[in-house]
């Protein structure tokens, strides 16, 4: 049975089409900071840290901070994050790993609370040091679960 010839006209090209731009949606400043609150807030709740607390470890003036979190939105103002945006984003994916390698939240705060040998150092407190100490505890913790902690 002979093959039948494709003129081309019926062939589509993928590379007229995003296949990215397909499936994501485009970035809402609204909705990534409202989503920010959400994150803190559950932080909040869930290690039984103040807005001062956390404000600290992030580097922010306590009042920013409470405003942000009164009026339920960080003001993100584009997908290019400020300092202050990335120093909550490392402050979310260190209590990301430490939810996943702590069910109970009382070891988190422990694990946060506690000197580590191997880091020579209380990871809250190196946290509110500096924004350094906030992604390097952020990479350690990345580090140990990637290798299966």
């Amino acid at each position: 049975m002979p093959i039948p010839q494709s003129t081309g006209s019926h062939l589509k090209s993928i590379r007229k089409k995003s296949l990215v731009g397909d499936i994501a949606p485009a970035f809402n400043p609204l909705i990534a900071g409202q989503a920010m609150v959400d994150g803190l807030n559950y932080l909040k709740s869930r290690l039984g840290w103040s807005g001062i607390r956390i404000a600290t470890i992030l580097h922010l003036p306590p009042n920013t901070l409470n405003t942000w979190l009164k009026i339920g939105n960080v003001p993100v103002s584009s997908s290019a994050l400020s300092p202050d945006i990335q120093a909550i984003v490392h402050l979310l994916a260190i209590h990301r790993s430490l939810e996943a390698m702590f069910d109970d939240p009382t070891h988190q705060q422990a694990w946060l609370s506690t000197l580590h040998p191997e880091l020579n150092v209380i990871p809250e407190k190196l946290m509110g040091k500096s924004i350094d100490g906030l992604i390097f505890i952020r990479q350690y913790l990345d580090y140990v679960r990637g290798r299966g902690a």
